[in-house]
């Protein structure tokens, strides 16, 4: 109903969105990390409230100007992704619809191109590299 894809890794804070923020539950989305650990790096995540939208990112100066520039709010690091495709990792595509601002992130190529296809999204390319969820 909101028209934003919000991703945490914390229990408590999936059940106040489903409860409270009219978010729906997809299920898992991939496997990350909680702390660091080589070859990873952070997941920044921040968030408009104006244009309810949570943004994602890998890139220091990308998060940097969303927060200076873009009207994003700082949330810290969501997770540790990897920064390229190692030990079975799979892409973490990231997708834009600019109509409703709307960041969306998926390890199916097939729901990434559906949603490039006929969801009004545009591909922003491979966001990090993640465990599958079923890993």
């Amino acid at each position: 109903q909101i028209g934003d894809h919000f991703y945490t890794t914390n229990a408590g804070e999936l059940e106040n969105a489903v409860a409270n923020l009219g978010y729906q539950s997809e299920g898992d989305a991939a496997q990350v990390l909680p702390s660091q650990s080589p070859l990873t790096v952070p997941f920044y995540r921040m968030y408009s409230a104006s244009a309810t939208d949570h943004f994602y990112t890998t890139n220091e100066n990308e998060r940097l100007n969303a927060i200076d520039n873009l009207g994003y709010s700082d949330e810290g690091v969501a997770a540790y992704v990897y920064s390229s495709s190692d030990c079975g990792t799979v892409p973490l595509y990231r997708m834009y619809n600019p109509s409703i601002t709307d960041h969306f992130y998926t390890v199916s190529e097939a729901e990434r191109n559906n949603a490039i296809a006929n969801l009004n999204y545009v591909d922003e390319g491979i966001a990090a590299y993640v465990n599958p969820s079923q890993w």
